[in-house]
């Protein structure tokens, strides 16, 4: 029978938490690589309706020119571009809190997609990319003879 002590749940969650420490650095050296210097990640939702799945980006202040999206299998990745804006005359900034340069995510997108189908539009600062659903995925099982 093996013994437990009370000490072990309390080993256990210290564990856990350095774990996620471990995995978030390697997380972060990981996208240090892709990125870049100077690389943004903008926020999205994602939702599923009956009929699709939707991703909502912000992306406020974005021309649509400077937007890239591009499907590799089931995976969607969102490139952008926006200038850092220059001081008027001899002013100078006192609080820059607004993103600018590189804007990079990859998401993929769970279940049965129709990639042939996506639509993606840019209104108010925000690209809403929309995926329609397929169904189920269905496998053909056949009896091989010998």
């Amino acid at each position: 029978m093996p013994r437990f002590s009370r000490r072990q749940p309390f080993q256990q969650e210290l564990f856990g938490r350095h774990l996620g420490e471990i995995r978030d650095l390697l997380d972060a050296l990981e996208l240090r690589d892709v990125f870049g210097e100077g690389e943004n990640r903008p926020p999205v939702d994602m939702y599923e309706t009956c009929n699709e799945i939707v991703l909502e980006f912000d992306l406020p202040g974005f021309r649509i020119e400077d937007i890239s999206l591009t499907q590799h299998g089931a995976t969607l990745v969102l490139e952008a571009h926006r200038p850092c804006e220059q001081a008027v005359g001899d002013a100078h900034y006192v609080c820059l809190e607004r993103g600018y340069g590189r804007f990079h995510h990859a998401l993929h997108i769970p279940g049965c997609i129709d990639t042939c189908a996506i639509k993606a539009e840019y209104r108010y600062g925000v690209l809403r990319v929309r995926y329609p659903k397929t169904g189920d995925r269905q496998v053909t099982i056949k009896e091989i003879q010998d």
